[in-house]
């Protein structure tokens, strides 16, 4: 349970904003972001739902509170700091890992105008190939300084218009091992938003495929402001 709840967490980090640049009016500065959503996990034939909503913050803190299949309460921030926390048996497991990192999301992405490269300048990626395939804008992006170590090689986004709709991961020898999937935008305030993501995790022949349904959207002061500020209680047992 708790390797699916870390999944979501990356799942999540998937959502997208991006302001209109056609709106007729500046667009809102959205300080506080919550929504309900449902994550459908599917592996080696097996089905797993997850039920809950987020929180999420300008400033890259992010509390993600499950409700089914079982209550887990998971508090992320842009350093990476990540906190699983089982309130029934009042344990916690802590993580520290870029992957987890809020600033390393779609959400700061969009909320900091770096649709355009979708962060991957900030994390050591250029661009190299850029052109034009059944109507939509494809950006190729490949590793500033080569690191033959490095999983990700190259990383492939396809625009639809401003919308980013696909993203793939490559590693060595073109191998694609990570498809993310954008779609049913809608929007918020001036701000696009794809209300579905679909992504697809490939490993050792297995396929891991994760579909997250956003809805209910509240922004700043519509906002259930307490659960923003959600800390993990002093006394949880901390899990090795």
């Amino acid at each position: 349970m708790k390797q699916i709840l870390l999944t979501a967490v990356i799942v999540i980090a998937s959502g997208a904003f991006y302001s209109n640049p056609a709106a007729s009016r500046s667009p809102l500065t959205i300080e506080r972001v919550s929504a309900d959503m449902i994550i459908r996990q599917v592996q080696q034939g097996k089905s797993v739902t997850l039920r809950g909503a987020l929180y999420y913050q300008r400033n890259g803190n992010l509390v993600t509170h499950f409700v089914y299949p079982k209550e887990y309460m998971i508090v992320a921030n842009k350093l990476g700091e990540t906190k699983l926390y089982d309130p029934m048996k009042n344990t916690v497991v802590q993580y520290q890992n870029f992957l987890f990192s809020t600033q390393s999301s779609q959400f700061y992405y969009f909320f900091s105008g770096k649709v355009s490269d979708m962060g991957l300048t900030r994390i050591g990626y250029v661009q190299d190939k850029t052109y034009n395939e059944a109507g939509m804008l494809v950006t190729e992006w490949k590793l500033k300084t080569p690191d033959k170590k490095a999983v990700i090689q190259r990383i492939k986004i396809v625009y639809d218009g401003q919308r980013p709709v696909y993203m793939h991961y490559e590693e060595a020898g073109g191998r694609v091992f990570r498809k993310v999937y954008y779609y049913n935008y809608q929007m918020l305030d001036t701000y696009y938003f794809p209300s579905t993501t679909t992504e697809i995790l490939y490993d050792k022949g297995d396929s891991v495929v994760s579909k997250t349904n956003y809805t209910d959207f509240k922004l700043n002061e519509n906002t259930a402001a307490g659960w923003f500020n959600y800390t993990i209680p002093r006394n949880a047992k901390i899990e090795q």
